[in-house]
């Protein structure tokens, strides 16, 4: 009877919740809200989006240039898919990396190979997925090698990014940021390196995450000393939002402009005057953040894991000439420490918004105009969760 009582109030407050996420995602920029704090706390609301969001949806899982030659290979575990992203000479692949004989995984980490092999029975696959060795199946009447495959998963490379499908489901990602790329050109995305990795654990939910990266209305509490004073919160702003993707920038004083850049790494070549007055923050939904400097593309990479848990991987990607210099070590870790320094300003008070959504008296919040793009992501949200109409973004 416990049991039963439990389950209906847990279905009852699901329900609660999702005609307050529909109420909000129907909100117009002028009264927007936070989407409810059970939208960032709750199990169940977590596993929806799995399932209408991230599924559904596109998430970037590497850069090529993290596999450069044949045989390079990235091993992922993502929302339960354990996969590999892997180079086999003439296309970027991203196969599931449980074998198909009793399911141990063909490979982990990082490497080069020239084909997978299963450390439990020795069956081997190629770099494709086909099976090429399977030990001792002499004897399994009807044991056809060639009906076993390993899954592939559906993916594109775009600028050089490699995106993956996991229900096979979404509309092609390419034609729907074409504005980005184009927006982009001056970086050169698809020809650069990753310089260096800063890896963390958040204990807070994804959104949040994203929340934070794309609104620098927050620079006057945790940055206060480190963008305030060059990047204001007060003359950022945020575009309108696309179906598939959205930016923001934060502008630099005018004072400041071009001395602020020139502590950093040799600029982009064909970055312009322009480019050079603000960063620009991009967000492809649902969470593939990019922030654009004169001298660098840093790739916020996040990956959810359950309703109060995030891994973020920090690149910061650099023209392949940089890492030729002599000075290079030096200067990466010079930036690597102020990175650092900025991603823990916002983990930390992030981390303390995930504790204050649990509060029992806590509720939607009212949203300043700086923070356009959390309006925009809630829509997003809100749409693949609920349906509500997401042509206010175009209003």
């Amino acid at each position: 009877m416990l049991a039963a009582k439990e389950t209906r109030r847990t279905v009852g407050d699901l329900e609660a919740l999702l005609k307050e996420v529909a109420r909000i995602g129907a909100l117009p920029l002028e009264r927007a809200e936070t989407l409810p704090p059970g939208a960032y706390t709750s199990q169940d609301f977590f596993q929806l989006e799995v399932d209408r969001v991230f599924k559904p949806g596109w998430m970037c899982v590497a850069h090529v240039s993290q596999l450069p030659n044949k045989g390079d290979y990235l091993s992922l575990n993502w929302l339960g898919e354990l996969m590999v992203v892997v180079n086999d000479g003439a296309h970027i692949r991203v196969l599931s990396r449980v074998c198909l004989h009793r399911w141990a995984p063909i490979c982990e980490g990082k490497g080069n190979a020239g084909s997978f092999v299963c450390p439990f029975h020795k069956w081997s696959y190629t770099l494709e997925g086909r099976l090429i060795g399977a030990p001792l199946m002499d004897q399994a009447e009807s044991f056809d090698p060639d009906s076993c495959t390993l899954p592939e998963f559906r993916s594109e490379v775009v600028d050089g990014f490699v995106f993956v499908n996991l229900d096979n489901s979404a509309e092609p990602l390419k034609p729907t940021i074409g504005e980005m790329s184009e927006a982009l050109a001056n970086y050169q995305l698809d020809r650069l390196v990753v310089g260096s990795v800063l890896e963390y654990e958040c204990k807070f939910n994804w959104k949040i995450m994203v929340e934070t990266f794309m609104e620098c209305y927050h620079h006057i509490g945790p940055h206060v000393d480190t963008f305030e004073p060059d990047f204001p919160a007060k003359i950022s702003y945020v575009e309108d939002s696309r179906l598939a993707w959205t930016r923001g920038f934060g502008v630099a004083r005018p004072e400041v402009v071009p001395g602020v850049w020139e502590v950093g790494l040799p600029r982009f070549p064909k970055v312009n005057a322009k480019e050079c007055e603000a960063f620009g923050l991009y967000l492809v939904y649902p969470f593939l953040m990019l922030a654009t400097f004169p001298d660098r593309v840093v790739w916020f990479q996040a990956q959810p894991v359950g309703p109060d848990v995030t891994l973020l991987r920090c690149h910061q990607m650099l023209q392949p000439e940089t890492k030729a210099l002599p000075d290079f070590p030096r200067m990466m870790e010079i930036q690597d420490k102020t990175f650092d320094v900025i991603n823990l300003e916002d983990i930390s008070v992030n981390a303390k918004q995930q504790i204050g959504a649990k509060s029992g008296f806590v509720k939607s919040g009212r949203l300043s105009h700086l923070e356009k793009a959390i309006w925009q992501l809630n829509q997003y949200v809100a749409h693949a969760i609920v349906g509500t109409d997401r042509t206010l973004l175009h209003r």
